[in-house]
């Protein structure tokens, strides 16, 4: 008799040995990560070998889901381990881990079982276990099947960083894990990390050719962390200097992930690794991009260039979801998620054990955030991973609060700047409230760029300087456009930086950190000193000043008031006690040029443990901390983790307009998610899995969102429409006004400030 593993009808025998294979290429690639080696195999060995009992055999040939009275097989697996002659040859920490390792593999709720109902089923185990080949896996027979005793594995009990095997565990589930999915999904558990050394080479060598001297090398800051590879390190550098090069020289042929704060910059980065410093044949097996609109920027970009291979496409994907690339440019949800220990979190945790990874512009994140960035990087640094942090930008309350997590780093004591580019920005503080009129005096040629707090006031500034300067090209780009339109205002705000064209785009903090732009003129409402030096950064951002004597940055502070979306809400878009400290810090500097050097300095004596350990932003940061630490054991499930972390408080929803416009094409897409596999198959001739994620992205084009207390409004004025795709999907319709040049506008115009 041959035992079944799956419905498909591969076996015990043959699963397992393709965990075995691809356990064997994890240890090929990375033979460096800290685990037991001899012990994950044997774990590959026996994790399914539950599998065998009567109950899990009938259901997998009668293709049923559950059997009454059947329980977890993974639990009886660890009833064939051979406790006594292993702690012989381990020891009880790692037997115990192990043991944990093979029994929780699944996520399963073991709550309704009895011991007596595991044990019965255990006891019915040694009459397949008389006819399975244990040999075939090199495994002995086993002497005794029963339950290990409560030295090796407690009932319904689960480790937590309580026990002193928790990181043993944590590095068997993980790897286990990883590589029964990779078997499962029938995709490499790793792609060797062997591009970046030699391709940066060549994009220097590139560089080399390009030069009129035909001289070219990596400056200060590159050569720096290429030095310190093996170092956790902070790196301070001024706009422009070629941060994504020094990450990626730090990264070096090692496992990487490339973390960024906003997805217009993660496309961009990805473009550029992909396009420019990957093997354009395999580029698919070395980088890839992970976010939640991933798949639209892969549809986007290969509907340009050719036909796509939609099982191609399918496979980068889920590889690129299991980790299995070596580099990965993402978001922190993606991926620093695990500090909440949710079930299933240590296959993360266990990668990151082996891996290297880069977080670019830290000052952008907001105090929830920050606080799950602290805690992920120390338990990556204790698990033995490494970090890299760069910044324009760092307030010194990070440093310290870095150093209170026990963190550990190398940091140059002074900034690596181009000092040929030390003075790029005249600034003009204007102590009054940003308006159309003002802009308009401002605005005599060339490329205007004006950045607003929030929609609402980005929107009012557009309509009424459209009016005043009716000559001019007035363009605007915000959040509340569906996901196609902001992709080509992105697009557009690009070309036109790069042109000789002149005129005024409008915008809000989407283009603070995210587009590579160029303008001559910035005007800008102050949020906070971090996000104003960001801002200063799409002016002038490599070029010096031309004109010394002429502001080419103005910043309206408000007057004696707040600027747009600052308040002491909620909903503020900056803490107000952070805005309050940069406005004084703005107003003891006159007017005039600012120099690197200056900026650099202010952030470090405004933003200080002791200026900030009263305000509720810095009482955030450590209240999440501690929260962190005391439910990190709560048992939350990925999905509630996925919720909190992104700690979302706005409602994806179709704005009427757009309904009206594209009801064949949104209705089409609602036609294909509601048919069955099998329908799709036919109609497709693809994999419906693929085609499903083909036409959810589709629709996810005509979307925008909107803050949940807004839709929240809407509904409770009948405005809100609920559009059923099956049985348990759908979507919302919101009355409300929408333009291609202006976006979207409930009915009532009013608007969440907080948005951007």
């Amino acid at each position: 008799m041959e035992y079944l593993a799956k419905s498909a009808g591969e076996t015990i025998i043959q699963h397992t040995e393709n965990l075995l294979k691809n356990y064997d290429l994890l240890k090929k690639y990375y033979p460096e990560i800290p685990v037991n080696w001899s012990l994950l195999r044997l774990i590959c060995k026996y994790h399914d070998l539950g599998k065998i009992n009567e109950l899990f055999q009938q259901k997998i040939r009668e293709g049923t889901m559950k059997k009454e009275g059947e329980i977890p097989h993974a639990l009886l697996s660890i009833a064939l381990l051979p406790v006594k002659e292993l702690k012989k040859v381990y020891g009880v920490a790692d037997v115990k881990a192990m043991t944990y390792a093979i029994a929780l593999h699944h996520e399963r709720d073991f709550s309704q079982l009895t011991k007596d109902q595991y044990d019965n089923e255990i006891g019915k185990l040694q009459v397949p276990a008389k006819h399975f080949p244990f040999s075939e896996l090199g495994l002995p027979f086993p002497n005794e099947i029963k339950r290990p005793d409560a030295r090796f594995y407690r009932f319904l009990h689960r480790p937590s960083s309580k026990d002193d095997y928790f990181k043993l565990y944590v590095m068997l589930k993980g790897l286990l894990n990883r590589i029964d999915y990779a078997a499962s999904g029938d995709y490499p558990v790793e792609y060797p990390a062997n591009f970046l050394s030699h391709n940066m080479s060549r994009v220097l060598n590139g560089w080399k050719q390009k030069s009129p001297t035909g001289t070219a090398d990596w400056n200060e800051m590159q050569k720096y962390v290429e030095q310190h590879q093996n170092d956790n390190l902070i790196v301070i550098g001024q706009t422009g200097l070629g941060k994504t090069e020094a990450g990626l020289l730090w990264l070096g042929d090692n496992k990487g992930f490339f973390t960024l704060p906003l997805r217009a910059a993660i496309n961009a980065i990805y473009t550029r690794i992909r396009d420019g410093i990957a093997d354009k044949a395999n580029y698919q097996q070395q980088v890839g991009i992970l976010h939640s609109d991933s798949l639209a920027v892969l549809l986007a970009e290969d509907s340009e260039n050719e036909v796509v291979e939609l099982d191609q496409l399918a496979n980068y994907l889920n590889e690129t979801r299991s980790w299995s690339l070596p580099l990965t440019v993402t978001t922190l949800d993606q991926t620093f998620d695990f500090v909440y220990h949710y079930a299933g979190f240590e296959k993360k945790l266990a990668t990151f054990a082996y891996s290297k990874v880069v977080i670019d512009e830290i000052q952008m994140y907001s105090p929830d955030l920050l606080a799950y960035l602290l805690k992920g990087l120390k338990e990556i640094q204790d698990f033995g991973g490494k970090f890299l942090v760069m910044t324009a930008t760092l307030p010194t309350y990070l440093l310290d609060l870095f150093q209170s997590q026990g963190l550990k780093w190398e940091m140059r004591e002074q900034p690596f700047l181009d000092e040929d580019l030390l003075e790029r920005h005249y600034l003009q503080l204007i102590k009054d409230n940003l308006s159309a009129e003002m802009i308009a005096k401002l605005y005599q040629k060339g490329k205007l760029l004006v950045i607003c707090n929030t929609v609402r006031k980005a929107k009012e500034v557009y309509q009424e300087l459209s009016t005043l300067l009716p000559k001019v090209e007035i363009q605007l780009i915000h959040s509340q456009f569906i996901r196609k339109d902001r992709q080509q205002k992105e697009q557009e705000i690009m070309e036109f930086a790069q042109s000789n064209q002149a005129g005024i785009w409008i915008a809000t903090q989407v283009v603070e950190a995210s587009l590579d732009i160029d303008f001559d003129l910035l005007i800008t409402e102050l949020s906070e000193l971090n996000g104003l030096f960001q801002r200063m950064g799409r002016c002038y951002r490599k070029r010096s000043l031309v004109n010394r004597n002429k502001p080419n940055v103005y910043v309206f502070d408000g007057g004696d008031n707040f600027t747009s979306g600052i308040s002491k809400s909620e909903y503020s878009i900056v803490h107000d006690e952070i805005f309050s400290l940069s406005k004084k810090a703005l107003r003891s500097k006159e007017d005039g040029i600012l120099n690197e050097h200056e900026k650099m300095s202010l952030i470090a004596a405004t933003y200080t443990t002791e200026a900030l350990k009263e305000t509720s932003y810095y009482h955030q940061i450590k209240t999440m901390l501690a929260w962190l630490s005391v439910t990190e054991n709560d048992d939350k499930s990925e999905k509630e983790v996925k919720r909190l972390f992104r700690n979302i408080q706005s409602r994806a929803i179709i704005p009427r307009k757009i309904y009206d416009d594209f009801t064949t094409e949104i209705n089409e897409c609602v036609r294909v998610l509601t048919l069955t596999s099998k329908e799709i198959s036919q109609q497709f001739k693809e994999n419906p899995s693929i085609i499903r994620r083909i036409y959810r992205s589709k629709l996810d084009d005509y979307k925008i969102s909107i803050a949940e207390w807004l839709f929240i409004k809407c509904a409770q004025q009948n405005q809100v429409q609920f559009k059923e795709i099956g049985k348990y999907e759908g979507f919302y319709i919101v009355d409300g006004k929408y333009a291609k040049n202006y976006g979207f506008e409930t009915l009532h115009g009013v608007e969440e400030d907080r948005f951007f």
